[in-house]
C-alpha cells in the first residue's frame, strides 16, 4: 500500500475513494468507483524502458504513461466491435461485485480474474524460468506459503505478470485468446515483494475456483491423430505455467475412458479434461454421467433421476469437426480452450438421453442424426484408415444416393412459450440459458423419469385413423411425467406427430457449428436452455440438397429460410420407422425390425446401413449401440 503526494494526485483525472483513511486521493486512472474493505497500491515502474505509473486495486492492474500524455487510439472498426462485445462480457461481473468501473480511455486495464501467475526475480529471464517450472502435488500446496516466505529478496527487480488476452485485432476470428506477460521493473526489492504478495493474495482469494490437480485423457487415434503432439506442443506449457498439477492418460481402446471413470477414484482431482474430438468428448461425458448414476445407488438402465456430475469437464479439440468445442468457445483454437480451462471459466451445457423402453443407452451431448447422418457415421467406420477424409468420402457417396427414410416423429411442443419463438443466438451471460438455469435450481431433481417411453404414455400420441398424408400433423394433451415437464407448464405441452419420407432426422443439441460451418445446422440453438432443436429435411431432389448445404456452410446462411425444411424446438421426441406399427417394437432406437446392436450390425451379422429401408442413428459421431457394460 503506498501514500500518494500532491505531486502525484496532480497527474491524474477524477477521483476514487478508499475506505483506508491513511490511503489519498488518485486522479485519472479511475473515475468515480469506489474499492471497498480492499488496501489499493501505486507505485512507478518500468514497462519495456519507458516509466509506467501502476495501480493494482481489488480486481484490476491498470497502468498509463507517466512521462507524456497518452493519446487515444484509433481503432478498426473491427476492434472496437470486439471491445464493445468485452465489456458487455464485463457487465455481468461488475453488476456481481457492485462497482461500476470507469477508467480514462489512455489506460491499459487487465482484471486479475484474467491472469494465472505471478514470477519475480533478478531477471527477465529468471521470471520466466520460476513460471515454466513443473510444479509436484506437494509443491503446489505450499507453493503460496514458500514464496510468501521469501517475499523480500534483495536481488528482486522483475516482477512479471502472466495472463489471457482475447485477440481483438483478429479479421476473422475474435473468439480467440492468446498468452501474454506483463513486466513491471522496480529496482526497490521491497516494492516487487510486497506487490508480489498482494498480486498471490488476490488471485488466491478469487471468487472463480482455480484447478490444482487435473485429470487428462488424451485420444491419439482420433480426427488428425495429433491429439499427443497437441496438447505437448500447445496444452502442456499452459498448464505448467498455471501451476496445475495433470496427470495424463493415452487411451488405447474404445471405452477406456468410460471405463476408467467409472471405476477409479477421482476425489483427488478439481476437474476432468479430454483432448480428442467430438465421440471423445462423449465418451468422457457419458463415464462421469454414469459414475454419478451409480454413486448415487441407482440402476443405470432405469434410474430414478439423473445426478449432474460431481467434476467439471474441460474439452481441448483435436479431432475432425469439434463442434463442441467450437460451440462453447466460438473457435476451434486449442491454445484458445486451453486457456478457458486453466482460468477456471465454466459454462452450462445440455445433456439428452437416448432410451428404449428398457431404459437408458447413452447421452448425447451435441447432435442425433437418423438418414443422412447415420448413413456417414455408420459406413465410415470401415474407411478408419483414411483418417478425416472417410467422413468426406462417404458423405459425398451418401449425399449423391440422396437417400429418403419413411418415419414418424412424435415431439413435445411448448406452444405457450413466448420465449421460445424468439430466434436469439447463445452467447456469453446469456438470459435465455440462465433462467432456465435458475429454473433447474428450484427443481428438486435436475432430470427425468423413464415414464415418457412406456407403452401407456405411447399411446397417446398415436394420430387418428384418416391422418395419412406425410404433413398431416396431430396434438393431443401431455400425459408423461411431471419430472420431464416442469408442473407448471404442463398443461401448455402438447404432442404433435409428424410423418414423412426424410433425407436427415437431426437432433441438435447444440448448434453443432465448425470450422466449415460458422453458423452450424441449428444457428439458434442454446447450450443450456433445457431444449433440443429437431431438425426435419424432407426428401427432395439433389439441387436441394445442395440449396441446404450452402446455407449450412456459409456465414450469411439460414436453412430455415427453405420450404423442405422444418425445425422444431423440443424437449423431448420420440422415433418410429416404416413398419414399424407396434408399440413392442420401441425396443430399438431406429425403429427397425430388429434391435440395435454393436457397431451398426444386425443380429444377422448384416450391416444395418446394407437396408434401403432403414438407416442407423449417429450420436455425437458414433453409431448407436444396443447396450452398456
Amino acid at each position: 500500500m503506498t501514500q500518494f503526494t500532491e505531486e502525484e494526485e496532480g497527474q491524474f483525472i477524477g477521483s476514487q475513494r478508499v475506505h483506508d483513511k491513511t490511503n489519498s486521493i488518485a486522479d485519472g486512472i479511475l473515475d468515480d468507483h469506489i474499492v471497498h474493505e480492499c488496501d489499493i497500491a501505486l507505485n512507478n515502474f518500468e514497462i519495456k524502458k519507458k516509466r509506467y505509473r501502476v495501480l493494482l486495486n481489488r480486481y484490476h492492474v491498470i497502468w498509463q504513461r507517466s512521462d507524456i500524455k497518452h493519446k487515444v487510439k484509433n481503432e478498426s472498426t473491427n476492434e472496437r466491435t470486439a471491445r464493445t462485445s468485452l465489456q458487455k462480457e464485463n457487465e455481468h461481473e461488475k453488476e456481481k461485485i457492485g462497482n461500476q468501473t470507469k477508467y480514462d480511455d489512455g489506460s491499459n486495464v487487465l482484471h486479475l480474474q484474467d491472469v494465472f501467475r505471478i514470477t519475480k526475480g533478478p531477471t527477465k529471464a529468471a521470471c520466466l524460468r520460476s513460471a515454466l517450472q513443473v510444479f509436484d502435488s506437494d509443491s503446489i500446496e505450499s507453493d503460496a506459503e514458500q514464496q510468501s516466505s521469501d517475499s523480500i529478496n534483495t536481488s528482486d527487480k522483475y516482477l512479471m505478470i502472466h495472463y489471457a488476452e482475447r485477440i481483438i485485432s483478429s479479421p476473422t476470428d475474435c473468439n480467440r485468446w492468446q498468452v501474454q506477460h506483463l513486466t513491471l521493473h522496480n529496482s526497490d526489492p521491497y516494492i516487487i515483494g510486497k506487490w508480489h504478495d498482494q498480486l498471490q493474495n488476490r488471485l488466491l482469494s478469487s471468487p472463480r475456483k482455480r484447478l490444482k490437480r487435473l485429470l487428462v485423457f488424451i485420444n491419439p487415434y482420433g480426427g488428425r491423430k495429433m491429439a499427443l503432439q497437441i496438447y505437448e506442443r500447445c496444452c502442456k506449457p499452459i498448464i505448467q505455467l498455471a501451476g496445475i498439477d495433470a496427470s495424463c492418460i493415452i487411451t488405447q481402446r474404445a471405452n477406456q475412458i468410460r471405463d476408467i471413470l467409472i471405476g477409479h477414484d477421482l476425489k483427488p482431482y478439481d476437474a476432468v479434461c479430454c483432448v480428442g474430438g467430438d465421440g471423445t468428448v462423449a465418451e468422457m461425458i457419458n463415464g462421469l454421467i454414469w459414475r454419478s448414476i451409480r454413486d448415487h445407488g441407482m440402476n443405470p438402465r432405469q434410474p430414478d433421476w439423473i445426478p449432474k456430475p460431481s467434476l467439471p469437464i474441460g474439452i481441448i479439440p483435436a479431432g475432425s469437426t469439434d463442434t463442441i468445442a467450437y460451440s462453447l468457445h466460438g473457435t476451434s483454437d486449442v491454445q484458445t480452450a486451453t486457456i478457458h480451462l486453466v482460468l477456471g471459466q465454466s459454462k452450462g451445457l445440455d445433456v439428452c438421453s437416448v432410451r428404449n423402453c428398457d431404459g437408458i443407452l447413452r447421452f448425447c451431448t451435441s447432435v442425433m442424426g437418423y438418414g443422412y447422418l447415420g448413413d456417414v457415421a455408420a459406413k465410415s467406420e470401415k474407411y478408419r484408415w483414411m483418417g478425416t477424409k472417410r467422413y468426406e468420402y462417404t458423405g459425398v457417396k451418401a449425399f449423391l444416393l440422396n437417400r429418403g427414410y419413411e418415419a414418424e416423429v412424435h415431439l413435445l411442443l411448448d406452444e405457450d412459450d413466448e420465449i421460445d419463438k424468439v430466434n436469439t443466438t447463445c452467447s456469453v451471460n446469456c438470459s435465455r440459458c440462465q433462467s432456465n438455469k435458475e429454473k433447474d435450481i428450484t427443481a428438486d431433481k435436475p432430470s427425468s423419469s423413464n415414464a415418457s417411453l412406456y407403452k401407456d404414455n405411447i399411446e397417446t400420441c398415436h394420430p387418428p385413423d384418416n391422418c395419412d398424408k406425410p404433413n398431416d400433423f396431430y396434438t393431443s394433451p401431455e400425459k408423461a411425467s411431471p419430472q420431464l415437464i416442469r408442473s407448471d407448464r404442463v398443461s401448455s405441452n402438447k404432442w404433435r406427430i409428424i410423418r414423412g419420407d426424410f433425407f436427415m432426422i437431426t437432433g441438435a443439441n447444440i448448434t453443432c457449428a465448425c470450422t466449415r460451418s460458422p453458423n452450424g445446422i441449428s444457428r439458434y440453438c442454446h447450450l443450456g436452455d433445457g431444449y433440443l432443436d429437431l431438425v426435419l429435411v424432407r426428401k427432395t431432389n439433389l439441387l436441394n440438397n445442395i440449396r441446404f448445404v450452402i446455407n449450412t456452410m456459409g456465414r450469411n446462411g439460414d436453412i430455415r429460410n427453405l420450404p423442405f425444411v422444418e425445425i422444431y424446438r423440443t424437449r423431448q421426441f420420440t422415433f418410429k420407422a416404416k413398419m414399424n406399427a407396434h408399440s413392442q417394437d420401441y425396443n430399438s432406437v431406429r425403429g427397425s425390425c430388429q434391435p440395435i446392436a454393436i457397431s451398426g450390425i444386425s443380429e444377422d451379422g448384416v450391416s444395418n446401413t446394407d437396408s434401403e429401408f432403414f438407416s442407423s442413428w449417429n450420436c455425437d459421431g458414433e453409431v448407436i449401440a444396443s447396450s452398456i457394460n
